[in-house]
């Protein structure tokens, strides 16, 4: 199949749409491109990447619409998959006018995740609310299929349409098992590790502050960068920048520790993160914040160790006691990538996102 992703929104790296759910599809053997914002065409993973202009928030609305959706009719697809709830109108008319199918891409729980924008108040929020549920309304009317990342945004979506089954698939965002090295953290430097959107929702002075009392120790960043780099400009700290995803198993494998500590908003207490699972993948343990659902998720894996992410001390505690203990890294470490082996790997979620292309085409 001819199968054509298209997104105005996810930078031209984004994880799950190219390592992983565009890689999966390739690798599989059908014919996959990738209508993104990038600075030129190319090959990943057999992927064939179209560039279209990066654009403001205002302009891409119109500009990138237009300019993604005519690509997208001049490869003349098998199967049209979206990742942007913005999309879904014209999605759902291309689809319609040229007659195949649409799969919607739900990455986040979109009603929550519009409380997580910094650049929407509280009240612009609120009137934006009932836009977001209609478009979520059309994409479960019309599509002819709804991945997702999480169960518990799957469950928001119909199984039925029109009276027929509909498929809803989750496909977590789950590391490529092979993808990863398994390194010895005990003998790695005294060095944490973050990979991944840099914003003060995401905890970045919460990690520069945690680093800056963990004596000669470093803190490796690797993402965009979100907030001021003044925030980050510390001289313990090491900014990579954003970086593909090939190069994230080798930042990662440099650590003797992984953080994740994100502030407990509805969009991230349920989240799936796919860091946690990077960072056990390479045999590196994780300090993460202690949201209810990552304990019962990771706790049977003891692969790292939880902390209230709302009491700086407490992350700072934690830290410098994995920093200072290598041998109990290394023992977390091997617990972590035990658990990615038997459970938490994209091999297994690949085949359910090919499995469901090839009963749509």
């Amino acid at each position: 199949m001819r199968i054509v992703h298209l997104s105005t929104v996810h930078h031209d790296w984004d994880n799950r749409i190219v390592n992983k759910e565009c890689r999966a599809l390739a690798e599989a053997g059908h014919e996959v491109h990738l209508v993104i914002s990038a600075d030129e065409d190319r090959v990943t993973h057999g992927v064939h990447v179209h560039a279209i202009q990066r654009r403001s928030r205002a302009r891409r609305l119109l500009g990138s619409q237009w300019e993604g959706w005519r690509k997208v009719a001049e490869l003349k697809p098998d199967l049209v998959h979206i990742h942007d709830p913005e999309l879904i109108p014209m999605g759902v008319t291309f689809a319609r006018t040229r007659g195949v199918p649409l799969i919607y891409d739900a990455h986040e729980d979109l009603v929550k995740q519009l409380t997580t924008k910094p650049w929407l108040g509280p009240r612009t929020a609120r009137l934006i609310n009932p836009v977001a549920r209609q478009l979520l309304h059309l994409a479960d009317a019309n599509c002819a299929a709804i991945v997702t990342a999480t169960d518990d945004i799957a469950a928001s979506f119909s199984p039925t349409r029109g009276g027929r089954d509909r498929p809803v698939v989750t496909v977590r965002n789950l590391p490529w098992g092979r993808d990863f090295t398994v390194v010895d953290v005990a003998r790695n430097p005294r060095t944490a590790v973050y990979t991944g959107d840099l914003t003060q929702e995401r905890g970045a002075s919460l990690m520069v502050h945690a680093i800056e009392q963990a004596p000669e120790a470093t803190l490796v960043l690797a993402g965009r960068l979100l907030v001021p780099e003044s925030e980050i400009e510390r001289p313990q700290v090491d900014y990579r920048g954003l970086v593909p995803p090939s190069e994230l198993p080798g930042i990662i494998a440099g650590a003797r520790v992984g953080l994740i500590f994100l502030k407990r908003l509805p969009n991230y207490e349920n989240s799936i993160p796919t860091k946690v699972f990077e960072y056990m993948a390479s045999g590196v343990p994780f300090l993460a914040t202690d949201f209810a659902s990552w304990k019962q998720l990771f706790g049977g894996c003891e692969g790292g160790v939880f902390v209230d992410s709302d009491d700086p001390e407490a992350v700072v505690r934690e830290l410098k006691s994995l920093l200072d203990d290598p041998e109990r890294c290394a023992e977390l470490g091997r617990r972590g990538r035990r658990a990615v082996e038997q459970e938490f790997s994209f091999e297994a979620e690949a085949t359910k996102l090919v499995g469901l292309v090839e009963t749509l085409g």
